[in-house]
């Protein structure tokens, strides 16, 4: 019952504010469309054979990354099976099913939980599931992970923590409690690592309000501990494997801690707020007037309102101080917001109002404590500018609503029994009903309010299927890749659309890659953790790149007359026009000859590309900066321009770059830290979205060089940006051509990929160094056709072997770091758990026979 209340609740309030998949409106915002519909298409992609790659190896992001734990950390939730069940361009209605069905499970345990306690009084069950959806739907669910899936995870752990907990007080279930912290581990250990702390907290709890000796504390405590380490190491593999890309992932700059005032604090409680740097606290109206009245509850014993109040008063404002926030945290930087174990006090309350009413329904003047604290909190919200005027009215309609129920069952307690379980029935379905209504709304303005704030993606429409169907029809992986191309629909379009290229947006995006890509040119998002592509013909070449998709929106005209179009107000739609380019590039695993020395990257990207091309193939033109009225502007010391926007926007170009290059040579502009606009005089402007510490821009092509060789380079910055030295190159696609069909003649005749191994077979006699164009990241490792086995080296960032001239072949195969560690610690906790189980089984017989020996 608590499950099929969340579930009604959360889609009753999508359906009211006509959101996917009751309406129009889509859901697939921020990290939900750019990071976990992707992650799921290719998962079903795995799931069905279609993969390019395995769990090991994904091929389709970040030109080979490792896949094994983007899949732990993601989708190790079983529930991610759900998306094998529904058609892949059905992928976000699968992830929709997957989101209630995460929310319904959480309502239920937490349900589970509450049955688990005592209780007077009839209908502990009905009770239950009130208190157990108020938790399914707290605020935290359906603002913060009900767009990141995975945190749902958290959200069905933390419930079954606590019943581990209740079993290691009461010597009950050793086996199960090990497996609930395994599972919860193995699902999601991020969250998990929240809800174990919560657990933790309710332990002290159990531990401070129950008199209990000393030795049984230390009993209870010794068994949480074994079941909780047991657990940790039954998910070892997971753990494991997830930490160590962690570790070499591209790393963040921390934000900055700012706790939220107490209006905002006290008015996430409420119904229909919403704010994105505050902890959603809302658990439903009656949950937390349930857990107001405990402090003034006397049927409570003084010692569990004392231990209740202040864990849940410092769980509170561990969540504000900055040194207690890093222990939440790990002391890791979240790349967002800083309250995402909001749910484990949403937790703490529901089970403290199930303990105040567990003794009752508590007195009036209990009541009316609990009434003066709500009211308070309305009182200071009342002035937040993020407060609905819709807040108050839920509230006061649910309190009052509560008020009417509660004089009804106190009317009817005297009349018998039978009427008065009779009328509590009734009251209880009515006190539900309220409840999932006001839930639905908050679900509604919540829903909203997101989407006013956030960005969101096309997942769905004609612009997704031309794209995945240009892409798929072109794909010869590994004869070439396939590059879905910019502007991109996702961070991950190529697990989306298909394909092979540099786009992959995770939180465990590897240093190897982010930093190669940067010195190559490449543009990135999310601080870096979401590399972008980039349409340049010389890293296509490297990267073996061979056919790239080009998405442009034109205006379809409309087949009616102008006037009558004018008339009835009709304004032709945009759509997206995709084309393709087929170019030819070196082959995935190319040889480079013997150096003396180990080739470095520099500053220019132009240079470092041509390094790895192994060819000269751009002129870095002297650049002279003017004003847009002519004039000569100055540089800053090292070279580099400060550009400062109109203080009101204009069409005008207030800065302009002169040079001069070869006549017919493609013109490129690199400007990663440059906010606005670029235009070669005669052509198309060119956007750039480079933002320092945020986002990069990648090099992009601005056209070719007229017949006079001059060129005229006009900006328009949107921010205070900056472009450095040598930011402008041109390119001699004749050298290009040259240098490409060299590195074919001597790069590897055949290449063929399977699953996380790639083999490839050389030229005679071959010398040097062969280089995968491959990501040097950690887990690789290679031999030699002659039996040797060199160990992997970085060549430029990428995977190389050093070769020994009598190979003939290469082969490199991929297993994620932490993997085989972890499935020791594993095999190892199996055993200490079965030898622990076992002797304990021996104990117990050995002291029944002694204290009943057979005759």
């Amino acid at each position: 019952m608590a499950g099929l209340l969340a579930a009604v609740g959360l889609c009753a309030g999508d359906a009211v504010a006509g959101f996917f998949p009751f309406g129009a409106s889509t859901r697939s915002v921020s990290d939900l469309g750019n990071q976990y519909i992707p992650f799921y298409a290719y998962y079903w992609d795995v799931l069905h054979g279609h993969a390019r790659g395995d769990l090991f190896v994904n091929w389709a992001s970040g030109f080979g990354s490792s896949y094994l734990p983007d899949a732990f950390y993601y989708l190790a939730s079983p529930f991610s099976f759900l998306v094998a069940l529904f058609p892949r361009a059905q992928i976000d209605l699968a992830v929709y099913v997957l989101t209630v069905a995460k929310i319904a499970t959480a309502a239920a345990v937490m349900a589970l939980y509450l049955r688990c306690l005592s209780f007077r009084g009839p209908l502990r069950s009905g009770r239950a599931a009130v208190f157990g959806a108020a938790y399914g739907l707290c605020g935290w669910s359906v603002t913060d992970a009900a767009y990141n899936p995975m945190w749902l995870d958290g959200l069905i752990a933390f419930p079954l923590l606590c019943l581990a907990v209740e079993w290691a007080l009461a010597r009950r279930h050793p086996v199960l409690g090990t497996l609930c912290v395994a599972f919860t581990w193995a699902c999601n250990f991020y969250t998990a690592h929240f809800a174990t702390i919560g657990a933790a907290v309710l332990l002290l709890i159990r531990l401070a309000s129950e008199y209990r000796p000393l030795r049984d504390r230390l009993h209870a405590t010794g068994r949480a501990l074994l079941y909780g380490g047991l657990g940790v190491g039954l998910a070892a593999p997971i753990v494991l494997v997830v930490f160590s890309a962690a570790r070499d992932a591209w790393p963040v700059d921390p934000r900055p801690f700012i706790p939220v005032d107490v209006g905002p604090l006290l008015g996430r409680l409420l119904p229909g707020s919403y704010q994105f740097s505050s902890p959603a606290l809302f658990v439903g109206t009656f949950a937390l007037f349930a857990a107001l009245t405990l402090p003034f509850n006397p049927a409570v014993p003084l010692r569990v309102r004392v231990a209740w109040t202040v864990a849940v008063t410092l769980v509170l404002g561990s969540m504000l101080w900055e040194p207690t926030v890093h222990l939440w945290y790990a002391f890791t930087n979240p790349n967002g917001s800083y309250y995402r174990q909001a749910f484990v006090l949403c937790g703490l309350l529901v089970i403290a109002g199930w303990k105040s009413f567990s003794y009752g329904v508590p007195r009036p003047y209990a009541l009316a404590g609990a009434a003066a604290l709500l009211g308070a909190a309305v009182w200071a919200t009342s002035r937040w500018e993020h407060m609905s005027p819709h807040m108050i009215q839920w509230t006061a309609v649910t309190v009052a609503a509560g008020a009417v129920l509660y004089r009804t069952l106190t009317l009817v307690r005297s009349r018998g029994p039978r009427l008065h379980r009779g009328a509590a029935v009734a009251l209880l379905a009515l006190l539900a009903t309220v409840q999932t209504v006001e839930a639905a709304a908050n679900v509604a303005l919540v829903d909203t309010r997101r989407a006013d704030v956030l960005d969101d993606y096309p997942t769905r429409g004609p612009w997704p299927e031309s794209l995945r169907a240009v892409v798929v029809s072109a794909d010869r992986w590994p004869a070439y890749r396939t590059d879905p191309g910019e502007p991109r629909i996702t961070a991950n379009d190529p697990q989306f659309l298909g394909g092979e290229g540099a786009e992959y947006y995770s939180s465990l995006t590897s240093t190897a890659l982010v930093d190669t890509l940067a010195h190559l040119g490449f543009g990135w998002t999310s601080r870096g953790r979401a590399p972008k592509s980039m349409d340049n013909p010389v890293t296509d070449a490297v990267f073996a790149i061979g056919a790239r998709a080009h998405s442009r929106q034109v205006i379809a005209p409309s087949t009616l007359p102008m006037g009558l179009r004018r008339a009835e107000g009709i304004v032709a739609e945009p759509r997206t026009e995709v084309t393709l380019t087929v170019r030819s590039t070196a082959p995935l695993v190319t040889v480079r000859p013997p150096s003396p020395r180990t080739p470095r990257y520099g500053d220019s990207p132009f240079r470092n590309q041509e390094l790895l091309l192994g060819a000269q193939v751009y002129d870095l033109p002297a650049t002279t900066y003017l004003r847009k009225d002519g004039t000569p502007l100055p540089g800053n010391p090292d070279g580099s321009l400060q550009t400062i926007p109109d203080p009101v926007r204009t069409p005008s170009y207030p800065y302009i770059l002169r040079a001069t290059c070869r006549p017919g040579d493609e013109v490129y502009l690199h400007a990663p830290e440059f906010t606005g606009v670029a235009t070669l005089a005669g052509r198309d402007p060119v956007s750039f979205t480079g933002v320092a510490g945020q986002s990069r821009a990648s090099i992009q092509k601005l056209g070719t060089v007229p017949g006079t060789g001059r060129l005229k380079i006009k900006l328009r910055p949107h921010l205070v940006s900056r472009v450095p030295s040598q930011a402008l190159a041109c390119l001699d696609t004749t050298r290009l051509t040259e240098a490409v069909r060299h590195l074919r003649a001597t790069g590897a005749t055949r290449v063929h990929v399977t699953g996380h191994t790639v083999r490839a077979t050389l030229p005679p006699a071959a010398t040097g160094t062969a280089v995968l164009a491959v990501p040097a990241i950690t887990g690789w490792t290679c031999s030699l056709n002659t039996g040797e086995r060199p160990s992997a080296r970085r060549y430029l960032g990428l995977l190389a072997v050093p070769l020994n001239g009598r190979a003939t072949s290469l082969t490199c195969s991929f297993a994620p770091p932490g993997l085989n560690l972890g499935l020791l610690i594993t095999g190892a906790s199996l055993l200490a758990g079965s030898a622990l189980y076992a002797g304990r089984r021996l104990l117990l017989r050995w002291r029944r026979t002694r204290a009943f020996p057979s005759p």
